[in-house]
This record gives C-alpha cells, sequence and structure tokens, in this order.
C-alpha cells in the first residue's frame, strides 16, 4: 500500500508541476513579449506545447 501512496504521490505532483509550467507559458504568451522557443525554454515546455497552448488562446 506504501507504494500505491507514494505513486499516486508522485502523479499529483507531476500533474502540478505540469499545470504550474503552463500557467507560466500562459502568462508569457499574454505578455507578447517573448519568441515561442523562449517560452518553451523558459517554462520546460515543448515549442509544439506552447504553440497548441497559444491555438488554444486564441
Amino acid at each position: 500500500m506504501c507504494k500505491a501512496m507514494e505513486e499516486f504521490g508522485n502523479r499529483r505532483e507531476a500533474r502540478g508541476r505540469r499545470e504550474t509550467m503552463l500557467a507560466t507559458a500562459k502568462r508569457m504568451l499574454e505578455s507578447g513579449m517573448l519568441a515561442l522557443k523562449d517560452i518553451a525554454k523558459f517554462s520546460g515546455l515543448s515549442l509544439a506545447q506552447v504553440k497548441k497552448l497559444q491555438a488554444s488562446m486564441a
């Protein structure tokens, strides 16, 4: 059971990190001050993910 709880915690933590990365990239996109490749680099997302996020915001 401890292993299952540990795996659940790891998944939850990973989900939280991803949500933070997406929120950071979204704020960068909204600012309009950075190139997409820079947003990808600073947020930790791939360029494809940043482009997808940008498209979803349009």
